[in-house]
């Protein structure tokens, strides 16, 4: 493969490449979600009593239709019992902060931000893990045991006033506590957070072993991509560096014959597929794109990763076109994730019309019809490509065009850090603005069309008129790429349908 060829793959099929955060603060929060404990509990009541409560609305329901009683009571008495639930939830703090000068609860930060008051390191004697048996599911919480003396009857009357599943023994004696369900802690980076803070604030002879160990239990295997994470989390690699050529991985299946690029969290090989190699044949060339968890993130950011690979690889899975690149096979070995990949031989748009120049009105549109096959196969799908550009499109054998990046990855990262996904030159403004949509991308066709009949990128979030740069053009196409390519989205073409029909006009047009 040459160097140009290996630039022009370079930016295909990665992430967005983040910034490490730093661990080191002066003040660690941490959120606990008590609802999240209650709804464990109300899902492992023996089905006897889950049975009960079933069969005692019904019972009331079918009272109030047999004896005429009032459904608005039966509703009031359920909504109160649904409110006194909130109300018990409300004795829960919400978030724990813990700094140099200790550890404090507070309650509904959010809002009204009431805080307990503060217990210094020095009054903590350890930190400590206790089990117990909830309806013979076993559960874990998080002790911190306190030394009550001294402190004010006001301090410790508003921990007694906790409920009583986190805080015991305010008001008889000196030896206080406080209960932390792990369930109920946020999230696995709060966990983190948790066992940064701990270490930074207290030596080590006050923190039991355990706890540490059971910070590390973040997620549990319940999921696939929890499977995945278990397997890529399970041992340290074997390989730091890039894959050799040569090198065979897949359990044998796949040999790396060269590197294409990398980015972001992941890099790209070529390589000879063994495993679907039939009888003496040559091995067919496939493209690996391995993907790199992001070494220092939380668990919950990993998760997510893998859980956009995933999506990734079951939305190439799911999509059949001829002008599609395929999906083969999706694997997890030495805690990295690996796509299969179809590979295509061919040029770029970007690169052809690099390479030969502008190209005329017939075949641009013979593209464009291409284009708009493929779009309306996705958008039927419902999806929403979002960087519909020359450098994703390569021309095959045949003058066949193959869309060959999707990167929902990247998309859907996007979509929690509000970033935006696409090359600038080919984004409409709803798309700038978070508000993709199916016209987004025959926004990007435009632009599209625009590039390949004038031979220069097109000018951000504008109204391309291809005649300004080319007079020769006809006003025909002109105007479908206007159309096309209008800022206001009442105004562009709603559908791919439409923006065919007018092409196909111009193609029959040409022939006649």
């Amino acid at each position: 493969m040459d160097a140009s060829t290996k630039s022009a793959l370079s930016n295909r099929y990665f992430f967005t490449k983040g910034l490490k955060a730093s661990d080191d603060y002066d003040q660690f929060w941490i959120r606990y979600r008590p609802e999240r404990v209650l709804r464990k509990r109300l899902s492992q009541l023996p089905s006897l009593v889950k049975s009960s409560i079933g069969i005692l609305i019904a019972a009331g329901l079918l009272s109030c239709m047999m004896f005429g009683w009032n459904l608005w009571l039966l509703a009031g008495v359920f909504l109160a019992a649904f409110g006194l639930a909130r109300l018990y939830l409300l004795t829960f703090p919400t978030h724990i902060a813990l700094s140099e000068d200790g550890l404090q609860l507070f309650w509904l930060r959010s809002f009204c931000n009431f805080a307990s008051g503060l217990i210094t390191w020095e009054r903590l004697t350890h930190v400590s893990i206790a089990k117990k048996v909830i309806f013979g599911h076993p559960e874990s919480t998080l002790e911190f045991n306190v030394i009550g003396t001294s402190m004010k009857l006001r301090e410790r009357l508003g921990y007694q006033l906790v409920t009583s599943e986190i805080s015991s023994g305010w008001l008889k004696g000196d030896r206080c506590k406080i209960s932390l369900r792990l369930d109920g802690i946020a999230s696995s980076d709060d966990r983190k957070r948790l066992q940064l803070a701990l270490k930074k604030f207290l030596p080590s002879y006050r923190i039991e072993p355990s706890v540490s160990d059971e910070l590390n239990l973040s997620l549990r295997v319940e999921t696939y991509t929890d499977l995945w994470l278990d397997a890529l989390n399970s041992n340290k690699r074997e390989r730091d560096d890039p894959l050799p050529a040569g090198l065979l991985i897949g359990e044998g299946a796949y040999e790396i014959v060269a590197e294409i690029g990398s980015g972001g969290q992941a890099i790209v090989y070529e390589a000879l597929d063994w495993k679907r190699r039939v009888g003496e044949e040559t091995p067919k060339t496939v493209v690996l794109k391995e993907f790199v968890l992001p070494a220092h993130a939380g668990a919950t950011v990993r998760k997510r990763v893998l859980e956009n690979i995933k999506r990734e690889a079951d939305l190439l899975k799911g999509l059949k076109h001829p002008n599609i690149v395929k999906l083969l096979e999706l694997f997890v070995e030495d805690q990295r994730a690996y796509l299969v990949l179809e590979a295509i031989r061919g040029k770029t748009l970007k690169q052809l019309v690099e390479e030969k120049g502008a190209l005329t009105e017939g075949e641009t549109v013979l593209f464009g019809l291409q284009m708009c096959e493929i779009l309306g196969y996705l958008h039927a799908h419902k999806v929403v490509h979002r960087d519909f550009t020359p450098d994703n499109l390569i021309l095959s054998h045949g003058d066949i065009l193959k869309l060959i990046d999707f990167n929902v990855a990247q998309q859907l990262e996007a979509d929690s850090t509000n970033t935006v996904v696409g090359k600038h030159a080919y984004i409409p403004p709803e798309q700038f603005r978070g508000k993709s949509c199916p016209q987004s991308d025959i926004y990007s066709v435009g632009c599209t069309l625009c590039f390949l009949l004038t031979g220069k990128e097109p000018e951000a979030i504008t109204t391309s008129h291809p005649r300004l740069e080319r007079p020769h053009l006809s006003s025909d196409i002109d105007a479908i790429v206007a159309l096309a390519t209008e800022i206001d989205l009442d105004k562009r073409y709603p559908d791919c349908t439409q923006l065919r029909t007018d092409l196909q006009r111009l193609k029959e047009l040409y022939s006649s």
